[in-house]
């Protein structure tokens, strides 16, 4: 649902759980004055220029149908309304022509104690993405986004990603933690076997208050395939070639997302600190390689073979 580009750049309006009314707008221009019933959004604009996360509260139930005042001009819009997985840990991704691996992806992290996946069609040929996921939409596992938005755009740079972001952490507000990961990022516990396990002894151990941080951050680890082994089904977690764990940049989260305003790939960028994963216990393992024949090549004196453990059900 996309409202006309005279009205500015608006990918979504939809009302969340906590009946807030919610537009999620890229940073492409000025923000618009947006206003519902009298009464005007409140914005949040991300700090890296990516997103714009306009923000009402109704106090009011969901109205499928409404007007809205935007720079003057009157608009009549659908409103959406999304599954509220309330307390449940769920992941999040955008799939840019990479519907070979998806279906491992979810299968990997469902094994774990993964509930929910939310998934951002960003492919150019329709359907298709739709017609594989056919059965875990059925049985509710997985919700199916259509986001057929420029991945790139000239100012607000990779606003694909943030936006869709930005979006899950508002739609799907009441869910206990929500993973932000890319269909090439697996991850890797390295003592526990279920998610759930994980973060309740980790909260336990490290004396964690979750009211008062916004993420848990996790460290990535790049694997390789330099000679070229099989990738296809599950054949590429089989391939232990990587690097050390890289200790800036490419980090990604777990965030609460009632404690996060604003989201921009790696980080929060307005909300509560971000806490720091011990690789020791938890990171991801991200395969460079997969959907990338030009890249992800490198050969190493590294190995890692931890993840094999996660493999036995699959």
């Amino acid at each position: 649902m996309n409202i006309p580009i005279s009205f500015g750049y608006i990918y979504d309006i939809f009302h969340n759980d906590n009946n807030n009314l919610v537009i999620i707008s890229p940073a492409e221009k000025c923000p618009e004055k947006i206003t519902y019933k009298n009464i005007q959004f409140t914005l949040h604009s991300c700090p890296h220029n990516h997103t714009y996360i306009y923000v009402l509260n109704t106090q009011t139930k969901y109205n499928e149908n409404i007007e809205l005042n935007i720079n003057g001009k009157i608009v009549k819009t659908k409103v959406n309304k999304y599954p509220e997985f309330k307390d449940e840990i769920i992941m999040s991704t955008i799939i840019l022509n990479e519907d070979n691996y998806i279906i491992q992806w979810i299968k990997f992290h469902l094994n774990i104690g993964i509930t929910r996946f939310i998934i951002y069609d960003n492919n150019v040929v329709d359907g298709n993405l739709k017609n594989i996921l056919n059965n875990y939409i059925l049985e509710g596992i997985v919700i199916l986004i259509k986001w057929p938005y420029p991945y790139l755009l000239k100012k607000s740079g990779g606003s694909g990603q943030t936006t869709h972001q930005n979006h899950s952490i508002w739609a799907f507000r009441n869910s206990k933690y929500i993973g932000l990961f890319d269909v090439d990022e697996y991850l890797n516990m390295q003592q526990e076997i279920n998610i759930h396990d994980f973060f309740t002894k980790l909260i336990i151990d490290e004396k964690i208050d979750t009211s008062k941080i916004g993420s848990f951050r996790l460290l990535n680890k790049y694997f390789y395939n330099p000679h070229n082994l099989p990738t296809n089904d599950f054949e590429f977690l089989k391939i232990y070639n990587c690097n050390n764990i890289t200790l800036v940049n490419c980090e990604k989260n777990f965030v609460i997302p009632k404690n996060v305003f604003t989201f921009s790939v790696h980080m929060i960028t307005k909300g509560y600190k971000m806490y720091n994963v011990c690789p020791k216990k938890l990171y991801f393992n991200h395969y460079y390689f997969l959907n990338k024949p030009i890249r992800g090549r490198d050969k190493t004196d590294i190995s890692d073979n931890s993840i094999y453990r996660h493999t036995l059900k699959l």
